[in-house]
């Protein structure tokens, strides 16, 4: 089962959302097949499976910006990307670093994906500090 996850703010937003439904046609099952072996493809780099919707940003005390700093971990993790620790910084420049997490909990009780970002953040202080 897939979901597609669309934030909207107001019913203009809601109409354009369910326009692009209006000829929907399901994938097949070959296509079923190749998204399946991409997913499994992705999960064995070991990633964070963070969709970025900074649900979490705006209430963190410490100013962390959770996807971006997700985001570098992904990089550096899954496609041994040597530029990730210069963004890692540059996201840190003026927000909160990963070590710096309270873990209060606030981003996991809105996280729409269910992480464990606390424990995350500190796999990506680990990495980068």
């Amino acid at each position: 089962m897939f979901k597609v996850l669309s934030g909207m703010s107001n019913l203009e937003q809601l109409k354009d959302n369910v326009s692009y439904m209006k000829e929907f046609i399901p994938l097949n099952e070959e296509e079923f097949e190749a998204i399946e072996k991409v997913r499994d493809i992705l999960k064995s780099l070991g990633g964070i499976p963070c969709t970025a919707c900074r649900y979490c940003v705006d209430g963190c005390p410490m100013r962390i910006s959770i996807p971006d700093l997700f985001a570098c971990y992904n990089a550096k993790k899954q496609f041994g990307d040597w530029n990730s620790t210069y963004y890692y910084n540059v996201h840190t420049k003026e927000n909160g670093k990963a070590s710096e997490c309270i873990k209060c909990g606030q981003c996991e009780g809105i996280c729409p994906q269910h992480l464990p970002i606390t424990s995350l953040l500190e796999k990506v202080a680990e990495t980068f500090e």
